[in-house]
């Protein structure tokens, strides 16, 4: 597991896009994952916005009908890019 796992999943879990009750620790691990996988493949040329756009079409993705995007996910972008560069 990336040393970064645990971090980017405590703000994840913090915003709870999807509002899952009760929310398991483990809920969107494979959403981590995958923006992980982005961090990494496009580190050295890695934007704000091109982060937020990626997890936002993540979550549109894995849960769609139920994911709304809103200028959150701009802000949870921000922790996350402070928390890997």
């Amino acid at each position: 597991m990336p040393a970064n796992f645990y971090k980017i999943q405590e703000v994840i879990n913090e915003w709870n896009p999807i509002e899952i009750e009760p929310l398991l620790d483990d809920e969107y691990s494979l959403e981590i994952r995958s923006i992980i996988e982005f961090i990494n493949e496009h580190k050295t040329e890695l934007t704000l916005l091109a982060l937020r756009d990626k997890i936002n079409e993540i979550f549109s993705k894995t849960f769609e009908g139920f994911y709304t995007q809103s200028e959150q996910t701009l802000e949870v972008a921000k922790k996350i890019m402070h928390l890997c560069l």
